[in-house]
């Protein structure tokens, strides 16, 4: 009977501590999943430092400069070029505005009586306050997310090593080594992807400008810039850069803007069927399904920035796949990425 009544005690032990196993697991996930927009904003502060880090270790390798003040370089250049961009097209876009409010006044004016008069009035009834909080309250958390990322990026980039060691010491001493090869791996898939997609933006941004400035619309240059950055944002992006185009020229004439519309509709052709396939045997080869999936799954689990991070994302999942269950599980050969290019 006692032994039966002790076989009885550690079956309940072994299923309390199964229980509160998953119950731990859950109320993991459950948190991951609570703050999982500072996640995706440390992942972004993350591709960035990768990115300013590579580039201040090329600016110290050309001029001989520490890396310290090859970081600092780089970051007084990417903000003047971006700070130019904006200044330059916020200039153009205030005095097209403008130009386009006259135009759409000047067409309402022509409609009959009737027409007119409702359309003034609708617009008295409109809550500009209330649009204008909201606007301002969307835009107060966007330069407060983009703070987060940049001062984030900073701080890895400048010390790495210690966010490194930081992340291998929470494995087991027995698996420091292959962590620390799994980081190394990571960072260059990533690294690799980057590079890609860098390659495709200033490709979008050089077709953008030249087919603006054929076309003969304002601020070509900056309307480049803005497309050749959102290109960085998946199927989002695209579409996002060709509003102010599309603005600008209207206010020249409509016919202007059809013709910015069929531009921007076949560079993204010409991107997503040539340019990134070709960039893509050289650098990270994911597969389209993937992508495409990430993407999806992003989207509808995270919105936007989801969206905007599906692709890395996905490049760390399949390397940690590959390396820890395909490598380290099933003792076979990884394939992605490419051993052959790493």
């Amino acid at each position: 009977m006692d032994g039966t009544a002790r076989a009885g005690r550690g079956e309940l032990a072994v299923f309390t501590w199964k229980v509160l196993i998953v119950a731990g697991v859950a109320a993991l996930a459950l948190f991951l999943w609570r703050i999982s927009d500072a996640l995706l904003l440390i992942f972004t502060g993350v591709l960035f430092a990768i990115l300013l880090q590579r580039l201040a270790g090329l600016v110290t390798r050309f001029t001989g400069l520490s890396q310290g003040w090859g970081l600092a370089l780089v970051l007084v250049l990417l903000v003047a070029l971006v700070g130019g961009g904006v200044w330059l097209l916020g200039q153009s876009v205030a005095a097209q505005v403008d130009q386009l409010r006259d135009q759409i006044t000047n067409a309402v004016k022509q409609l009959p009586a009737p027409v007119h008069d409702q359309i003034a009035e609708q617009g008295k009834q409109w809550p500009w306050m209330s649009r204008l909080q909201s606007l301002a309250t969307g835009l107060a958390y966007v330069v407060g997310d983009a703070i987060v990322v940049l001062f984030a990026a900073i701080y890895l980039a400048a010390s790495p090593g210690v966010y490194r060691r930081g992340v291998v010491l929470l494995v087991p001493p027995r698996g420091h080594d292959r962590a620390r090869e799994v980081l190394d791996v990571t960072g260059d898939a990533l690294w690799k992807w980057l590079i890609g997609q860098l390659a495709a933006m200033a490709s979008v941004g050089a077709m953008t400008t030249l087919g603006l400035w054929l076309l003969g619309i304002p601020a070509a240059p900056a309307l480049g810039m803005v497309a050749g950055l959102l290109e960085f944002v998946p199927l989002v992006g695209p579409f996002l850069a060709a509003v102010p185009a599309i603005l600008i020229a209207f206010a020249q004439s409509p016919n202007d803007a059809l013709w910015v519309a069929g531009l921007y509709l076949v560079i993204q052709q010409v991107e997503g069927n040539l340019i990134t396939p070709l960039l893509q045997k050289s650098v990270v080869d994911l597969p389209p399904v993937v992508t495409i999936g990430a993407i999806a799954a992003g989207g509808v689990l995270f919105g936007l920035m989801g969206m905007f991070l599906a692709t890395p994302l996905a490049v760390v999942a399949l390397v940690l796949v590959n390396m820890l269950y395909i490598e380290d599980k099933l003792g076979e050969e990884r394939h992605f990425p490419d051993p052959d290019k790493s």
